[in-house]
């Protein structure tokens, strides 16, 4: 917790195996609620990693501005299908931006899915 704002974590980690395990090291967090800026590439096995996310997070769905994205779209229908709690942005800055103006300071923003989501932000 960083005093007056979110402590906001990017990681790279875009495929079942990495995401695994930083999805171990986030539950293991303490925060109020976790937020999930999330986009991917369109060749992975998205049923998969999405089996890894937990329900009680929010997602701020986007997807990265490379030709390969997995449009958001998509990726959104997914976690429709899922029951998940969401929200679909165009670009990456825009789901920062909500989920930051959603936050509270004892909240963790999650920033990750792809290697080129993360890159947009920092």
């Amino acid at each position: 917790i960083l005093g007056d704002r979110p402590l906001i974590i990017c990681d790279t980690a875009h495929n079942y195996e990495g995401l695994t395990y930083v999805i171990e090291q986030l539950l293991q967090q303490n925060y109020d609620t976790l937020r999930m800026v999330l986009g991917f590439v369109a060749d992975k096995n998205l049923d998969k990693v999405l089996s890894l996310l937990p329900k009680n997070a929010i997602y701020y769905l986007t997807e990265p501005q490379i030709p390969r994205a997995l449009p958001v779209n998509q990726l959104a229908d997914s976690f429709q299908q899922l029951g998940f709690e969401f929200e679909s942005f165009k670009t990456v800055t825009d789901a920062l931006h909500q989920a930051k103006l959603h936050a509270n300071p004892q909240d963790l923003i999650f920033v990750g899915g792809s290697t080129f989501v993360v890159a947009e932000v920092v």
